[in-house]
């Protein structure tokens, strides 16, 4: 526990300025100094600000008199109007603001990205906004071509990638590929139809592995006349939420699902998803079986939503006649200004095999998470703050060889929450040689800063402690310390370098009698390259 605290100090240390230094941030130079914005756009924000009623507008010696508008002022009322087209996407749905407008108010921020950044709340609603202002990708082209997936170089020490399991003494290093060529076709705005196929492997030392097959291969119909009703059939993935139980494990090679998935649209802000299918191979290593579930949404405004699911799966390596893990879940999401808060609650049921008893038993177990963020603007950096809490049950039984039927079971989550490293790989526990921790509670904290525009740096720091363990031993697990640093060289690639340690705990001690701690590092390039032929547009048709 001392090693998160300690993390948290040092982040708490960087992150708070001096006074002086946080005043002069706040405090904007005279307007005289500033250089003057375009006055065609002075007269396109006027003219929206007016349109959306935004509570900041031009003054009239700029509008009607044509005087020079500091360019800063500017963003000022663009982010304004920005707001208000916000909210009313919110209330009323996007297709309630014309395309054109979202069109001139991304022109106009392109234009004034720098000053748009110094603003106080710009930092906050700069990923909703992005959203609110991408074009809808089906009406835009008619063909894509394209390919994308990572190349890895990776190396470990005390650990084994191949089971991901603690091997004091033991290093390796190996490089890691994922590669998906694909293509979309979109012959009629009610079709789409998607190929996607995949290479995925590793080598390195003793190891070696390489797969190609098909990752995913559907076709989506979108009813014509009424909009977010469609059904989609074939190979496809399944990602839901904040990936916290349904996930498609982008960090290796993915998960699909060889399935159907209805989606209704019954009401304004209400999105349910009917899906059922079987375990897609050879990338579900090893895991056979059926998934059939509902995922339902009811967005109230941009960040702000609650959902319900119901799962019902069958997935197992070895699977025994009657298994089955049945998952309920509510997911509620809320900002408030810099603000953003998660709360996960699941709840599981089902039938599980006992070997001891030769027979299954009733699953009763339950899991979740708590998590908030905060983003804020300091010495003109944006700074993202990260605090979580995540739980999944166990059993003292489960832990000295006995029945697992009260463990929480996610093995199909894509969340960061349990680390980046895989020496803890889900909340039910962890194995350590021959002995085993059953359900873990995870403290996290994290904080990423922008560097520039290009270069991300983060930094996250976990705690992780057992519920039950055998008698005797400790159930402190150990702290995960990690590193990261991102450089967006465009829009399609960008290189990743990364540096984690695993701070063992007593548990590890206790179980094989070495306490070294894990090292891990890699760096990563990944890239998403395509071609496409856009479609064309008729005269008055939407945009």
């Amino acid at each position: 526990m001392h090693h998160l605290l300690l993390a948290a100090v040092l982040c708490l240390t960087f992150l708070v300025p001096p006074f002086h230094s946080f005043a002069e941030d706040f405090i904007p130079p005279p307007s005289s100094s500033q250089p003057s914005a375009d006055d065609s756009a002075c007269r396109e924000i006027a003219a929206l600000a007016q349109k959306y009623g935004a509570d900041r507008k031009l003054p009239d010696s700029v509008v009607i008199s044509g005087k020079p508008c500091p360019r800063g002022e500017a963003a000022a009322c663009l982010l304004a109007v920005i707001v208000k087209v916000q909210e009313k996407c919110g209330r009323e749905g996007r297709d309630t603001v014309p395309q054109e407008d979202l069109d001139r108010i991304a022109a106009l921020r392109e234009a004034l990205k720098d000053e748009l950044a110094q603003q106080e709340g710009y930092a906050t609603r700069r990923e909703a906004i992005e959203s609110m202002l991408a074009k809808p990708e089906l009406p835009e082209f008619v063909y894509k071509l394209g390919i994308n997936g990572f190349l890895r170089g990776e190396g470990v020490g005390n650990f084994r990638l191949t089971d991901f399991s603690y091997n004091p003494g033991h290093g390796e290093g190996r490089f890691l590929y994922r590669v998906k060529p694909y293509a979309y076709w979109h012959p009629t705005d009610w079709l789409d139809i998607h190929a996607e196929g995949q290479g995925y492997g590793f080598s390195g030392g003793s190891q070696y592995s390489g797969k190609v097959s098909l990752y995913q291969g559907f076709a989506e119909v979108h009813w014509p006349k009424t909009e977010g009703y469609s059904l989609k059939a074939g190979r496809q993935e399944f990602v839901y939420g904040s990936a916290f139980v349904l996930g498609n494990d982008s960090f290796y090679n993915g998960l699909s699902f060889d399935a159907l998935r209805v989606r209704l649209a019954p009401l304004k802000p209400l999105t349910i998803d009917l899906f059922g299918g079987w375990y897609a191979t050879p990338f579900s290593d090893g895991v056979k079986g059926d998934l059939v579930g509902g995922y339902g949404t009811w967005t109230f405004t941009e960040g702000n939503a609650l959902e319900a699911y119901a799962l019902r799966d069958t997935g197992s390596g070895e699977h025994h006649a009657g298994e089955h893990r049945n998952t309920w879940g509510v997911r509620g999401t809320a900002t408030f200004g810099p603000v953003s808060l998660e709360v996960e609650p699941v709840f599981q049921t089902g039938r599980l095999f006992n070997p001891a008893t030769g027979g299954n038993e009733n699953i009763t177990a339950y899991g979740g998470h708590a998590d908030m963020s905060f983003d804020t603007t300091l010495w003109g950096y944006h700074n993202h703050l990260f605090v979580s809490y995540a739980i999944g049950s166990g059993a003292g039984e489960a832990a000295t060889g006995g029945s697992f039927r009260r463990e929480f079971s996610n093995p199909n989550t894509d969340t960061s929450l349990t680390g980046d490293m895989n020496v803890i790989g889900t909340l039910s526990g962890i194995d350590v040689g021959n002995h085993h921790a059953s359900g873990l509670r995870i403290h996290t904290l994290g904080w990423g800063i922008d560097i520039t525009k290009e270069m991300n740096f983060s930094t996250t720091g976990r705690y992780f402690h057992a519920s039950y363990v055998e008698p005797g031993f400790s159930k402190n697990l150990g702290v995960e310390a990690d590193f990261t640093l991102t450089y967006s060289m465009s829009d399609n690639i960008s290189v990743i370098a990364g540096y984690d340690r695993f701070f063992t705990g007593g548990f590890f001690r206790d179980a094989t009698g070495n306490d070294k701690d894990v090292d891990y590092g890699y760096v990563m390039l990944q890239f998403n390259l395509s071609h496409a032929k856009p479609k064309l547009r008729t005269k008055g048709s939407k945009g």
